[in-house]
């Protein structure tokens, strides 16, 4: 696909998938960007299941290599495992930061407000400034990772936030924000959570290799937690690496879910080259992630 098709090709096909699977996809608007782009979930299975998990993928614009992932794993699902769904519903945000991905993708000629591209180029500046960019904007853009506001969303999350220190201000990454949960794409992830009792999250990342796990719980959540790391490195094997011992910033998705909301939730990172990822990487990724899901079923429902 072309360099400015990728969220245009994940709502058509994502429509497409519903369309060829009304009984068991649904698509939803879970919000919108503040440069229109709607964050979409896929809804697999029935609401009315017993166990729902999260999938969240893209939180950070150069990591778009994932959401190709998660519509594979989506189409996958749908096409061979009809079984899959019979006591567990997925609820996959297949591109959590849509702007973001434009902006690795297209540069900030793909964000269509004024006022945000003006505000982006004073991100460039800022970090130009600060040494955390260099004079060739093609490439600052190509490893953007901030939503359209210069929010690091996996920085945005209620967990730690206050004690964060990252980015002063708007930046291609470690930007936390004005406050906790201030953006769209945030709030998309945390309204699943406030609907449906969530059994799990996943949040797909790159890259490393690595499963993170351990965020700084204890007692019954952390067994739980350490079975669900366990699950996904059989599958996928990749390690499985303590957040705490490896001193990853706070203030994730992942830190939230489980020291917030007492929800077990794993961090894996695909890949092992620097982000965007060249897609010579993608069929390793598939290859390692393919049945991921498929377990988690057998997982929770037995």
């Amino acid at each position: 696909m072309s360099e400015a098709c990728l969220y245009e090709w994940l709502k058509e096909k994502l429509n497409q998938l519903a369309y060829r699977y009304p009984e068991r996809l649904r698509v939803a608007v879970r919000a919108v960007t503040a440069d229109g782009r709607e964050i979409l979930e896929a809804v697999l299975g029935s609401t009315r299941s017993e166990y729902h998990v999260l999938i969240q993928a893209s939180i950070h614009g150069r990591e778009y290599m994932n959401t190709l992932l998660a519509v594979q794993q989506l189409e996958d699902a749908l096409k061979y495992y009809h079984g899959l769904t019979e006591r567990v519903c997925f609820h996959v945000l297949p591109m959590t930061n849509p702007d973001g991905v434009v902006i690795s993708r297209q540069g900030i000629g793909g964000i269509r407000h004024a006022g945000l591209r003006k505000e982006l180029e004073q991100c460039y500046l800022n970090d130009l400034c600060a040494g955390k960019a260099d004079k060739d904007r093609g490439e600052y853009w190509k490893r953007w990772k901030a939503n359209a506001r210069g929010v690091d969303l996996n920085r945005n999350f209620d967990s730690g936030w206050r004690s964060f220190q990252g980015a002063s201000m708007p930046s291609a990454d470690h930007y936390k924000g004005p406050y906790p949960g201030s953006e769209p794409e945030v709030e998309a992830i945390l309204s699943v959570a406030e609907e449906y009792p969530l059994a799990c999250t996943l949040s797909y990342h790159s890259s490393g290799n690595v499963i993170y796990w351990d965020y700084g719980c204890g007692g019954e959540l952390l067994e739980r937690e350490r079975k669900l790391a366990r699950l996904a490195g059989r599958v996928t094997g990749y390690e499985q690496v303590s957040s705490i011992q490896d001193a990853q910033d706070a203030a994730g998705c992942s830190d939230y879910f489980v020291l917030e909301r007492g929800i077990p939730s794993v961090t894996i990172e695909n890949g092992a080259g620097e982000c965007p990822l060249s897609m010579e990487e993608y069929p390793a990724i598939w290859s390692a992630n393919r049945f991921l899901w498929p377990a988690l079923a057998r997982f929770f429902a037995g």
